[in-house]
């Protein structure tokens, strides 16, 4: 078999031109609309469908929620699991225009180049490659792709009612060379009213959970401007006061590992407390600020295998004297869920406030012995020349999940920028092809 990756570059540049395109943030879920996830996400899934079906792939469309690309005529199912939504860029300042592909140094700028329409398009190019030379899989093979995984993935969660779950698959919607295993996911808020000595009357922070948040900004009842300025400049902070508005800048990052980011409600509350101190200042200093990994709540955990446990407070609301914080949380273990909910009570109480979990689980293990996990790593050393890299576990959730013989597989090279959720976001134009290599020789040897 012939891996004449080079080819197909061109294309799959314009591929991703046109899916970077569309702003497939999700902005209201809507189950009774022809577009629960947006009409930019069904525009998007329509687009690369109809593009499928001309190159004479099977496909279907599961009523905007996902749908698939096919080809073979196998008993079993090979499943290539992507998405096509992005995170938001608000609060972030990008180069340029984040929904146009712009391509320089060698750079495939754009939301989505990384995460993940690049490598959706690295994965159907490497099935049209197989396609285009005659290769009959032993299994199908199907590029299942949905809309709405930064937001929960009830686009699978829907698919999959109908649709049989693949055998075995990957999703190229983490890093190389191969992770086996994923943490356990808890979502919760702490939720309360203000009482009547906080001075603040309005606060916005974020708009994902899963995305530290890079821009917080706030109101007060009292004219502490000065004060804020000379914080700022004593701590080397980035920020400003415009008319009656506190603004401060962070640094964005995945919410998976939080410590690569500048949390920009800290800040803030890391001013009030030294400057007004009240409740929920002394709350979010005590229990919250500048600790990525649960230390201050008491939830610090570790496995030797899944490693560390990550704390990641994405959306601060204050309006109407109402406080929501959400926090995203990536667990090491499953049983590690009662320890959590007693900490995070513990701490609630201490405020006034509710300890409100909005949903626990996600975890996911595949034997990295397995014959998915061998044949995969083995691919990844052919293609790379790297011999000394092994499976590993992460904090992030990809749809793995779904297969129970399922993996997370690239796109990111070891050692490289994660760019994921962040501003400028973006793909080596040489990782792109090589994943185009790597997908089509690991669906040559999971079904030859």
């Amino acid at each position: 078999m012939e891996f004449h990756v080079d080819k197909y570059v061109e294309e799959g540049l314009l591929l991703l031109s046109k899916l970077i395109s569309y702003k497939t943030v999700l902005e209201e879920y809507n189950p009774k609309s022809d577009a629960p996830f947006g009409e930019e996400n069904k525009h998007a899934l329509k687009f690369i469908l109809e593009y499928a079906k001309k190159d004479g792939f099977e496909t279907l469309n599961d009523k905007n929620y996902a749908g698939h690309i096919e080809f073979g005529k196998g008993k079993e199912i090979l499943g290539i699991l992507a998405h096509l939504d992005v995170v938001p860029v608000d609060g972030q300042t990008w180069k340029t225009n984040p929904f146009v592909l712009n391509i320089s140094e060698g750079k495939l700028f754009g939301r989505g180049a990384m995460d993940d329409k690049g490598p959706l398009v690295a994965s159907y190019l490497a099935m049209k490659l197989l396609k285009d030379q005659g290769f009959t899989p032993k299994n199908k093979v199907r590029l299942i792709m949905g809309c709405d995984e930064e937001s929960g993935s009830r686009c699978l969660a829907h698919y999959f009612k109908k649709n049989p779950v693949p055998d075995l698959g990957f999703s190229p919607d983490a890093d190389f060379p191969l992770i086996y295993g994923e943490k356990a996911h808890m979502t919760y808020n702490f939720e309360g009213k203000l009482d009547n000595t906080e001075i603040i009357t309005e606060f916005t922070c974020g708009t994902r959970y899963n995305v530290v948040p890079a821009l917080a900004s706030m109101k007060l009842s009292k004219n502490l401007k000065k004060e804020y300025l000379d914080f700022l400049e004593k701590n080397h902070y980035e920020g400003k006061v415009e008319k009656d508005t506190y603004y401060a800048y962070g640094k964005g990052s995945h919410a998976m590992v939080p410590q690569n980011g500048v949390n920009a409600s800290f800040i803030l509350f890391e001013f009030l407390n030294e400057t007004a101190p009240s409740t929920l200042s002394e709350f979010f200093v005590k229990y919250l600020t500048f600790d990525p990994f649960g230390k201050k709540l008491g939830y610090d955990l570790y496995d030797e295998e899944m490693k560390e446990l990550t704390s990641n407070v994405g959306l601060v609301h204050i309006k109407d004297g109402s406080i929501l914080i959400g926090i995203d949380s990536r667990v090491p273990r499953k049983e590690h869920e009662d320890v959590m909910r007693d900490k995070i009570k513990e701490a609630a109480k201490t405020a006034n406030l509710r300890a409100n979990v909005l949903g626990f689980g996600g975890f996911h293990y595949v034997d990295p012995n397995s014959f998915l996990v061998t044949t995969l790593m083995g691919v990844y050393k052919e293609v790379t020349g790297d011999t000394t890299a092994e499976p590993m576990t992460i904090g992030g959730g990809t749809y793995a999940k779904f297969i129970e013989n399922g993996v997370a597989y690239g796109p990111l090279m070891p050692g490289r920028e994660d760019v994921c959720h962040i501003a400028d976001e973006y793909m080596l134009l040489e990782d792109f092809k090589n994943a185009i290599l790597i997908y089509a020789k690991a669906i040559y040897e999971l079904t030859k």
